[in-house]
């Protein structure tokens, strides 16, 4: 397991406790439905789970949804952009389908920055900045 560390913490307290595993069937889904989806992202929702991180802190989708479904207009910026979550206040974060980096997005001026290499830097980083 990827995340065997951060689910053993699992119901101790931890911004993780409310996440919920999201079903076999809904991540093949995610795979077939996205080439190339990270292994890391996957491997999280499988084993960790999906929804609000912390206490309204940060929601995790339960699968990668497409900008337009956020912002109702795509900017040449987030055509290559697929979202997996958000911080309740205006900071979408997602992947850039080009080299599945992981970045946010400022839903005040839809500016995209790159803010890790990949997914399980990012959300390890989350979790931290959450306990």
């Amino acid at each position: 397991m990827m995340y065997e560390d951060i689910s053993a913490t699992k119901g101790t307290g931890t911004p993780i406790d409310n996440l919920i595993s999201l079903e076999v069937g809904k991540i093949s889904r995610i795979r077939a439905g996205h080439e190339g989806v990270p292994e890391d992202y996957l491997a999280f929702l499988w084993e960790i789970g999906f929804g609000e991180l912390g206490d309204a802190a940060y929601m995790l989708y339960d699968g990668p949804i497409k900008p337009e479904e956020i912002y109702g207009r795509l900017t040449p910026g987030l055509a290559k952009i697929l979202l997996f979550g958000d911080d309740f206040q205006g900071f979408n974060a997602g992947f850039r389908v080009t080299d599945w980096a992981v970045v946010e997005i400022d839903s005040a001026d839809t500016e995209v920055i790159e803010v890790a290499a990949d997914f399980q830097t990012f959300i390890r980083y989350k979790i931290g900045e959450l306990s």
